[in-house]
């Protein structure tokens, strides 16, 4: 079994649950338009963001979309993913993803990080826009320094946006008193839920029809429970509905119906 057997049988041109998509396939479910709506807003006012929510839930395909729609003649967007280190080792994938020279001492990084902040505010009038994806994964000492990067003159200047992103237990994190200063100085915080049942429904329905099927191939039965299932992640979804999608294939149906779905719980 193939996957090209699978999307010829089925007459689609692509997998319609990839997570390869371009950034104009990226899905506009109010539940998503509303997160980036508020990143754009968190991107304006500046300063350190919070950006949280259920893993799988699409919280790297939002910065992702948001990255791509800000004026490049005003913004430029920075995204690091690297978070389970040491303090140093943060300061030099910081670097690296600016890049900039990772060489030398913890301090010597440090300065050249907010050097280079500053020469792109005040040289070239453009605001950077740090993203820190997986930011739970960062250690204590991380969290507990990380708020020195946006502290310009005398913590009297946004010289960037730090926007911290990670699961929903980062949240709970930020609340214990060893890391209140960091919380503190949060100015807008964004919380990204599970999606509804009708948008779970329109973001399957969506995804096989960009990929060329005409007809209802899943059935409402069949979304529903998927919908269940996944409780609303866009990724358990996903990988729910090509695993059913599979499953209908192999018992020749021309339409995924619920037992395909419940297949899947059983595999």
């Amino acid at each position: 079994m193939k996957q090209k057997e699978i999307l010829s049988y089925f007459n689609l041109e692509a997998h319609p649950f990839s997570k390869e998509l371009k950034t104009d396939e990226l899905m506009n479910l109010p539940t998503l338009a509303k997160s980036e709506q508020e990143l754009m807003l968190l991107i304006e006012t500046r300063g350190i963001g919070l950006f949280t929510g259920p893993s799988g839930c699409g919280k790297s395909s939002v910065l992702r979309k948001v990255a791509t729609q800000l004026n490049p003649g005003l913004y430029r967007p920075f995204y690091i993913s690297h978070t389970s280190l040491g303090t140093t080792e943060f300061y030099q994938s910081c670097a690296v993803a600016l890049g900039l020279s990772p060489l030398g001492r913890r301090s010597k990084i440090f300065r050249r990080i907010k050097s280079f902040i500053t020469d792109l505010n005040d040289q070239k009038r453009i605001h950077p826009v740090i993203i820190i994806d997986e930011a739970q994964a960062l250690s204590g000492d991380t969290l507990q320094e990380i708020r020195m990067l946006t502290n310009f003159e005398y913590d009297s200047k946004n010289a960037c946006t730090l926007v911290l992103c990670g699961h929903s237990d980062l949240r709970q994190k930020l609340q214990l008193n060893v890391y209140s200063s960091l919380a503190n100085s949060i100015t807008y915080s964004i919380k990204l839920d599970a999606l509804p049942a009708q948008e779970t429904y329109t973001y399957i329905e969506s995804r096989i029809a960009s990929t060329g099927a005409t007809a209802a191939l899943f059935t409402d039965n069949a979304k529903k429970l998927i919908h269940d299932i996944s409780s609303g992640i866009l990724r358990i979804a996903a990988n729910v509905a090509w695993r059913s999608l599979i499953n209908a294939y192999q018992h020749k149906s021309t339409q995924v119906e619920k037992e395909h779905v419940q297949m899947v719980t059983s595999q």
